[in-house]
C-alpha cells in the first residue's frame, strides 16, 4: 500500500496524536493537581488577583512573540534542503528573541502602571514583572519545541512537557505550602520552570540553529506573522476579556469563580486540540497536493467532532461532580455552569485548524485577522451589554456565541477560495445529539445522589448507542472491530476476523 494513501494518512494523525495526547493528557492530571492546591490556599479573591497576572502576561506573549513560531509553520517545508531549513529556522529565532526582549524591557517599564489599573494598587507590579519575563521564554520554548514536531519528535516533547509538569508542579507546591508565598508561588515557579526548560530545549535543537539567516525570510515571515500575531491577540483576547468586564463590573470572587470553570472547560485543548493540532499543522501542508486530500480533510473534520464531542460531553455532563472532588472551598463550586458552554466554544475553535485550509494554501492569513477582530468587537458588545446586567454567566454564553460566529465565517471565507464539501449529515447528529445530552445531563441537580450518577451515566451510554447506530458507518464499524481483534489474544479472535 502506498504511504501515502489516504488510510495511512489518518493512521500517521491517528499514532501522533495519541502520543501527544498522552503527553497532554498525563499534563492535564498534573496541571489539575495545581486546582485543589490553589482552591486551598487562596481565597476565591486571591485566586482572580492570579488569574489577572496570568492574563498580562498571555496577552502580551500573544503579541511580542511576532508571528515568528506561526510563520515558520508556514515556510519550513518550502525548503528541502537540511541547511536551509536551519537558516530559515535562526530567522525566526532571531524575530522571536528580538520580541521577547522588547516584552521584558517595556513590561518592566510599565509594571507599575498595569498593577494600579487591575487591582488599585501598585504592589502586584513586583508579579507582572515576573510573569511576562516568564512568557517572553515562554514563547521562545514554544519555538523550540515546534521544531521538534516538525522533526516528529513526538517522544521527545511528550518527555519534556511531562518533566517541565513534574517540576513545576513541584516547585509551585513548595512555594506554596511550605514557603507560604500565595499568589507570588505560582508566578515564581513558572518563571524557574521556563528558564529550566529554556536551558534543556537549547541543547536538543542547538543543531538546528546557525548564525545566518535567511534575508528574504525576514520580510516572507513578518508579513506572514504579523496578521497571525493580530490572531493570536484576537484568540486571547476572546479568551480573556470577559475576565476585565467581570473585574470591572462584578467582584474579584465572581472573576475567580468564572476562571476556574473556564480553566475546567479548557481541559479540551490540553487532552485533544492541542495534540490534534500539533500533528495537523504540518501533514496538512505536506500533503496538500495529493490527489484524495479533500476526502482527508473531509473525514477528518467528521472523526475531529466524534473525539472532541465525547470528551466534551463526559466533562461537561461531570463538571459539578469533578469540582467537589477538586475545589478546596465550596465557594468555588457555582463553577460548574461555566464549563460546557467554554469546553463546546473552544471545541469549536479548534475546527479552524480544519476548515481554513483555502486561507492558509492561499496565504490569505490577513482575511482570519479581520474575521478574529470581528468576532472580538462582537464578544466585546456583548460582554459590556450583558456582564453589568447578568453577571459572569453572561461572559461564558458570550464566548459560545462569538466563537460560533467566527467559525461559521471561517467556513463561508475558506470556501471561496478552497471548495470542501463536509459530511452535513454526519456533522449535525454529532453536534444535536451531543448538546441534548449536555443539556440533559446539567438538569440532574433537581435529583439526589446516587440517582444523579446512574442518570448522568446512562445519558452517556445512550449517547454511545446512537452515535453508534446512526453515524458511524459499516466500514468504520468493521475497521473498528477488526483494530480490536487484532489486539485481542489469537485463540480469543474469531474467523470473521
Amino acid at each position: 500500500m502506498n504511504a501515502n494513501s489516504l488510510p495511512n494518512k489518518l493512521k500517521e494523525v491517528g499514532s501522533h496524536t495519541i502520543i501527544y495526547g498522552l503527553g497532554s493528557a498525563l499534563q492535564s492530571i498534573l496541571g489539575f493537581i495545581l486546582i485543589p492546591l490553589y482552591t486551598s490556599y487562596f481565597t476565591v479573591d486571591l485566586y482572580g488577583i492570579f488569574t489577572l497576572i496570568t492574563l498580562v502576561g498571555t496577552l502580551a506573549g500573544s503579541v511580542f512573540y511576532l508571528g515568528a513560531s506561526s510563520a515558520l509553520s508556514r515556510s519550513y517545508y518550502d525548503y528541502s534542503d537540511f541547511q536551509e531549513r536551519k537558516r530559515v529556522i535562526s530567522t525566526s529565532f532571531y524575530i522571536t528573541l528580538i520580541g521577547a526582549f522588547l516584552q521584558i524591557f517595556l513590561g518592566i517599564l510599565v509594571s507599575k502602571d498595569l498593577s494600579n489599573y487591575l487591582f488599585n494598587t501598585p504592589i502586584y507590579k513586583t508579579h507582572i514583572k515576573l510573569i511576562l519575563i516568564s512568557s517572553a521564554i515562554g514563547f521562545i520554548n514554544g519555538l523550540f519545541y515546534l521544531i521538534l514536531r516538525f522533526e516528529r519528535k513526538s517522544k521527545e516533547v511528550v518527555f519534556l512537557n511531562l518533566s517541565s509538569l513534574i517540576l513545576t508542579t513541584g516547585i509551585i507546591y513548595y512555594l506554596i505550602a511550605i514557603m507560604q508565598l500565595g499568589v507570588m508561588a505560582p508566578v515564581l515557579g513558572g518563571l524557574i520552570s521556563q528558564v529550566l526548560l529554556l536551558a534543556v530545549l537549547l541543547f536538543i535543537i542547538k543543531n538546528y540553529l546557525s548564525l545566518s539567516y535567511n534575508k528574504s525570510e525576514i520580510k516572507i515571515q513578518l508579513a506572514y506573522g504579523f496578521p497571525q500575531m493580530i490572531i493570536g491577540l484576537g484568540y486571547y483576547l476572546l479568551n480573556w476579556v470577559d475576565r476585565l468586564f467581570i473585574n470591572r463590573y462584578c467582584t474579584l470572587d465572581d472573576v475567580g469563580i468564572y476562571s476556574l470553570g473556564h480553566k475546567l472547560g479548557l481541559i479540551i485543548h490540553i487532552i485533544f486540540i492541542i495534540p490534534f493540532s500539533q500533528i495537523w499543522a504540518p501533514m496538512r501542508m505536506e500533503y496538500r497536493n495529493d490527489a484524495d486530500i479533500t476526502n482527508f480533510y473531509k473525514l477528518i473534520l467528521t472523526y475531529y467532532f466524534i473525539i472532541g464531542f465525547f470528551f466534551t460531553v463526559v466533562i461537561s455532563v461531570f463538571a459539578r461532580e469533578l469540582l467537589i472532588i477538586m475545589s478546596g472551598h465550596p465557594e468555588y463550586l457555582p463553577a460548574y455552569k461555566v464549563v460546557p458552554f467554554v469546553m463546546v466554544a473552544h471545541l469549536f475553535f479548534g475546527v479552524i485548524n480544519i476548515v481554513d485550509s483555502g486561507i492558509i494554501f492561499e496565504r490569505k492569513v490577513s482575511y482570519h485577522a479581520y474575521l478574529f477582530c470581528l468576532a472580538l468587537m462582537v464578544n466585546i458588545i456583548l460582554n459590556y451589554m450583558l456582564i453589568p446586567k447578568y453577571g459572569y454567566m453572561a461572559a461564558a454564553h458570550n464566548t459560545l456565541i462569538s466563537y460560533m460566529l467566527l467559525i461559521a465565517a471561517v467556513i463561508y471565507v475558506s470556501n471561496k477560495l478552497y471548495k470542501i464539501h463536509w459530511e452535513a449529515r454526519r456533522l449535525i447528529l454529532l453536534i444535536s445529539s451531543s448538546l441534548t445530552i449536555i443539556i440533559l445531563g446539567n438538569l440532574t441537580t433537581y435529583f439526589q445522589y446516587p440517582i444523579i450518577i446512574l442518570i448522568k451515566g446512562g445519558l452517556l451510554v445512550g449517547l454511545m448507542v446512537f452515535w453508534y447506530v446512526f453515524i458511524i458507518n459499516e466500514k468504520e464499524k468493521h475497521y473498528a472491530s477488526v483494530s480490536i481483534a487484532s489486539l485481542l489474544p489469537s485463540n480469543l479472535r474469531t474467523k470473521n476476523y
